[in-house]
């Protein structure tokens, strides 16, 4: 592929790794049932992880997105060499245009995670650093200056509805406490600027949250890390978690009742899950189709619970299952999908379009 069109599509999964996406499938998106009368509270959408590392992947993607809600969530780590060398290339230029237009496009808003911390390491140092940092952490002021810079370029350059700064950053604080502690000074000085560009923006981080309650890792005795998130007050918008609950649960009948409805206990400000995910892959002991509606009734109690607690919103990552996946944590991406590789639609699919077909009230963000 050539170097323009690997930047021009480039989505980021929610485990923190980066892909070039480019393209797609020649499946169309599954059909999106009618919409009803009554509205929803919250805002719904899917992540722009493709199917295929291809062009017309990733602008399916977006088309997707548009029947699966109303946004669109790109992931990404910061260009940390375009940043130290005090410019954005041309090539990020172009790609940020062709996301703003497919957004437009396709009736979207627009919500950027920006994503230092390395997925792959589980979130344990920052990642795609040069060469000559890697192992520099936010206390190192090139970094610092970089990932504000990176930020306002967000605020400008997209206008975003929603921004992440951070990405399950409660997971970091497992492994590096002292320069969380730095990121919290950073994230309070970015969230400043940014809305001095962007002041509609609703800004915030994301937490892990099976880690939030101390169930990750397995192999770890674990507390709660509920605590940490009053150290992003009063510079909080939303409270925005993640979750992947099957890494715990064997099955959706052992989650918890109260999984979601739970974390209005910690907060006042409107939630939002912008990571879900839940596989489709059977059991040993099982069959595809039992698995696959065991994920449509984990979809259908998540939805409920959303409008129990008026969430703000709720983000499903994988819209269709990629076919790139291979070892972990991409491996945990290879089943979520709504939709399956071929594009058809899984059970869950046709709960998570009629839901998101009902017109979302005036309410869902406030």
């Amino acid at each position: 592929m050539k170097r323009n069109a690997l930047v021009l599509c480039i989505a980021i999964l929610a485990l923190g790794l980066a892909i070039a996406a480019c393209g797609g499938t020649d499946e169309s998106p599954p059909p999106t049932p009618t919409a009803s009368d009554q509205t929803r509270s919250f805002a719904m959408g899917i992540s722009s992880l493709p199917p295929e590392l291809t062009e017309e992947s990733y602008i399916e993607t977006f088309e997707l997105a548009g029947s699966a809600g109303e946004v669109i969530l790109i992931q990404r780590t910061p260009p940390w060499a375009e940043l130290l060398a005090g410019r954005i290339s041309e090539d990020t230029v172009q790609a940020t245009q062709r996301e703003v237009n497919l957004a437009e496009e396709n009736g979207l808003d627009l919500f950027i995670a920006i994503d230092p911390t390395d997925g792959s390491k589980r979130r344990s140092r920052l990642a795609g650093l040069p060469d000559e940092l890697v192992g520099a952490g936010f206390a190192n002021e090139d970094v610092h200056r970089a990932f504000i810079a990176y930020a306002e370029y967000i605020a400008e350059s997209y206008q975003p509805k929603y921004l992440a700064l951070g990405v399950e950053i409660n997971s970091y604080q497992q492994h590096q406490p002292e320069d969380f502690e730095r990121f919290v000074v950073l994230y309070h000085e970015t969230y400043e600027a940014v809305k001095a560009i962007s002041p509609d923006t609703l800004i915030f981080p994301t937490f892990q949250l099976e880690e939030l309650q101390g169930l990750l890792p397995l192999e770890e005795p674990l507390q709660s890390q509920w605590h940490l998130i009053s150290r992003f007050e009063p510079r909080l918008d939303l409270l925005a978690v993640s979750s992947f609950p099957g890494l715990v649960f064997p099955t959706a009948d052992e989650i918890p009742d109260a999984y979601f409805t739970q974390i209005a206990l910690y907060s006042e400000r409107p939630i939002a899950i912008t990571g879900l995910g839940y596989s489709s892959a059977p059991a040993e002991d099982g069959t595809r189709a039992e698995a696959e509606a065991a994920q449509a009734a984990f979809v259908r109690r998540t939805l409920n619970n959303a409008e129990q607690i008026g969430m703000a919103l709720v983000i499903w990552f994988a819209g269709q299952d990629p076919t790139f996946t291979g070892e972990a944590p991409l491996d945990l991406l290879r089943d979520a999908g709504l939709a399956r590789q071929d594009g058809t639609a899984k059970p869950a699919w046709t709960i998570w379009s009629q839901t998101a077909r009902r017109p979302l009230a005036d309410t869902a963000d406030e």
